[in-house]
């Protein structure tokens, strides 16, 4: 009982405890954001990041520059068409739901963390 309630005051008192991946807690992102968010890591962080910082990524690194500009559409047919290397999720995921893993692609810095998240 001690050792419980000591480790939940510890886990209180750290700094960021409970934060999300990539820096954005809950309070930071939208519901389409909290989507996208949940979607990423359940079917790209596989391939799209990095479990320790010695393995190797499967596919490239994502961020806010895969999906810049003219960049977003085509994100999105790949997104749901998949490519050589990379499953489509056109049967799996609704195009809101595509729509919404790449409104958090766009919170994600460039692989050298250049910039803050928008």
């Amino acid at each position: 009982m001690r050792f419980a309630l000591f480790c939940l005051l510890f886990a209180a008192a750290i700094p960021g405890a409970g934060a999300q991946e990539h820096g954005h807690g809950p309070a930071d992102l939208n519901a389409a954001q909290t989507e996208g968010r949940r979607l990423y890591q359940q079917s790209c962080g596989v391939c799209h990041t990095r479990p320790t910082i010695t393995a190797p990524l499967f596919g490239p690194r994502l961020s806010r520059l895969a999906v810049a500009g003219p960049q977003e559409a085509e994100a999105k047919i790949r997104i749901a068409k998949g490519s050589p290397n990379m499953p489509g999720f056109q049967y799996l995921y609704t195009p809101a739901q595509i729509d919404s893993v790449v409104e958090f692609l766009k919170l994600l810095p460039p692989a050298g963390g250049e910039g803050t998240p928008k």
